[in-house]
C-alpha cells in the first residue's frame, strides 16, 4: 500500500497523532512523511499533530543486511566490541565508544527490550567477554540497555540538536525527549528549540530511566506532555515494578493537568496476527481506566502486518472502557498545584467551576474558547461527562489539542476519549 494511502486509512480508522522516529530514515524521508501527514490530514479534514521522537543517546547494536537474524544461544560465550560492526553468533558490535568505561565484570547488557541478556565476565583492552543469560534472534540496530550504569550527557546529543532544528523548520507539533534525567533537560531542549523559531514544538518527556521516575513531578511541571515509555523503563527496572510506575506516572500527570501517553507493546501480537490477545486488550483498557490521555501503537502500525486492524482494535477497546462515561481518577479531581500563582489559581478555579456546573446542569456540550489551548487542557483535566469542544483561531493550537483527552462517546463522527498516536 502506498504511503499516503496507508496514512489515510490509519487516520480514518482512528489514529489521532502520527509519531515520526528520528532514529530511522533520512532527513528527506522524514520531511516527505511530514508533508504526507499534512496533505492527508487536509484531505480527510482532521487535525493530526506530529510527534517527532528524538533519538537521544540510544545505544544500539551494529547493522545487519536486509532482514538477517543472528542466533545468540543461551549459555554460549560472545565477545562485544564498542563499535557498530555487524554481529555474528560469537561477536556483537555495539555503537557506543565509551562502553568499556561504564561496564565491568558482573554488568548486564540487555538487548532488544531485554529479550537477549549478556552477563559480563571480564573486560579486556579491546573487547568484553560475556556469557549469554538469555538467548534469541538478534536483528540489526537493536537497542541496548545497561542497567545500573551511569550514562551521562545523554539527554540531548549533537544529533538531537540537529533534529530539533529540522523539527522546528518543518513545524512539527511535539518533540519526544528520550532518556531525560530531570527537569533541566527540558529547559535545555526548550531553549534550543526556541533559538530556531518563534513557535517551537511542545515537549513530550519520555519517562525511561529510574532518575526520571524519581523526578517525574518536576519533569511534568516543565513538560507539555508525558510518555510512559514502558519498553526502556521495563529493562531499567525489574518488570514487576513497571505496572506501579505506570499508575504513578499517570496519576502525577493527571494531578497537574498534563497530557500523558501510555506506550510500548500495547497490541504487540498484532504485528503478526489480526487479533489482539485478551491480555493486551486488558492492558489497553486498564491504561484508560488509570487515566491516560492517549495509548500508543509502535511496531504494530509502523511495520506490522495489520496496522489498520490494530488502530481499529485500539479504538474499540477505548470506547468500551469509557462506555459508561469518562474516567475520573482521584488525581484528576484535585485542583492543579499553582504554587501561589494567583493567575493560575483563578484559571484553575474557572476550569473546575466549568466542570462542576456542566455536571450539575447535565449539559450536552462544553465549549471552551482558547488561544493557546491551556483553558481546554485545564477543563479536560476534570474529565466532564459532556463532550468537550475547543474553539481556537490558531491551527497549531488546534492540532496540538488532539493529544489531550476528550470524551466524545456517542457523538456521531466524533473521536474516542483517549487518543491513539
Amino acid at each position: 500500500m502506498a504511503g499516503r494511502d496507508r496514512l489515510r486509512d490509519l487516520i480514518v480508522a482512528g489514529a489521532d497523532v502520527v509519531r515520526i522516529n528520528a532514529a530511522h530514515g533520512t532527513p528527506d524521508d522524514r520531511a516527505k512523511l511530514i508533508d504526507d501527514v499534512r496533505a492527508v490530514s487536509k484531505e480527510v479534514d482532521k487535525q493530526v499533530p506530529i510527534l517527532f521522537d528524538l533519538r537521544g543517546l540510544k545505544i544500539r547494536t551494529g547493522p545487519l543486511t536486509n532482514d538477517e537474524k543472528i542466533p545468540i544461544s543461551r549459555g554460549s560465550v560472545v565477545e562485544i566490541v564498542p563499535e557498530p560492526v555487524p554481529a555474528t553468533p560469537k561477536r556483537i558490535g555495539i555503537d557506543y565508544p565509551d562502553l568499556f568505561s561504564v561496564i565491568q565484570a558482573g554488568s548486564r547488557l540487555l538487548i532488544s527490550d531485554g529479550l537477549i541478556e549478556l552477563l559480563v565476565d571480564r573486560v579486556e583492552r579491546d573487547k568484553a567477554i560475556c556469557k549469554v543469560g538469555r538467548g534469541g534472534l538478534l536483528l540489526g540496530r537493536q537497542g541496548v540497555t545497561l542497567p545500573g550504569a551511569f550514562i551521562g550527557g545523554g539527554s540531548l546529543t549533537a544529533g538531537d540538536r540537529e533534529d530539533i532544528q529540522f523539527a522546528v523548520k518543518n513545524e512539527v507539533d511535539f518533540l519526544g525527549l528520550s532518556f531525560i534525567n530531570d527537569a533541566s533537560d527540558l529547559v535545555m531542549a526548550r531553549g534550543v528549540a526556541a533559538a530556531h523559531g518563534a513557535t517551537p514544538p511542545g515537549l513530550i518527556a519520555k519517562i525511561e530511566r529510574p532518575d526520571a521516575l524519581q523526578n517525574v513531578r518536576d519533569i511534568a511541571q516543565q513538560a507539555d506532555g508525558i510518555m510512559v515509555a514502558r519498553g526502556d523503563l521495563g529493562v531499567q527496572l525489574p518488570p514487576e515494578k513497571v505496572p506501579r510506575a505506570q499508575k504513578d506516572i499517570i496519576a502525577c500527570s493527571n494531578s497537574l493537568g498534563v497530557p500523558v501517553i501510555t506506550a510500548t507493546q500495547m497490541l504487540e501480537s498484532m504485528i503478526t496476527q489480526p487479533m489482539a490477545t485478551r491480555a493486551e486488550t486488558n492492558d489497553v483498557a486498564n491504561a484508560v481506566w488509570d487515566g491516560t490521555d492517549a495509548v500508543m501503537l509502535s511496531a504494530e502500525s509502523a511495520v506490522g502486518l495489520y496496522p489498520i486492524e490494530a488502530v481499529e482494535t485500539m479504538v474499540r477497546i477505548i470506547k468500551e472502557a469509557e462506555r459508561d462515561g469518562p474516567i475520573r481518577t482521584t488525581a484528576s479531581l484535585e485542583p492543579i498545584p499553582t504554587r501561589g500563582d494567583v493567575a493560575l489559581e483563578i484559571a484553575d478555579a474557572i476550569a473546575r467551576a466549568t466542570y462542576e456546573l456542566a455536571e450539575a446542569a447535565h449539559i450536552e456540550q462544553v465549549v471552551v474558547f482558547t488561544l493557546t489551548g491551556n483553558a481546554a487542557r485545564r477543563v479536560a483535566k476534570y474529565r466532564p461527562s459532556a463532550p468537550l469542544i475547543a474553539v481556537t483561531n490558531d491551527e497549531t493550537t488546534s492540532r496540538r489539542l488532539n493529544i489531550v483527552w476528550d470524551h466524545s462517546i456517542g457523538v456521531p463522527g466524533a473521536r474516542s476519549g483517549s487518543n491513539v498516536p
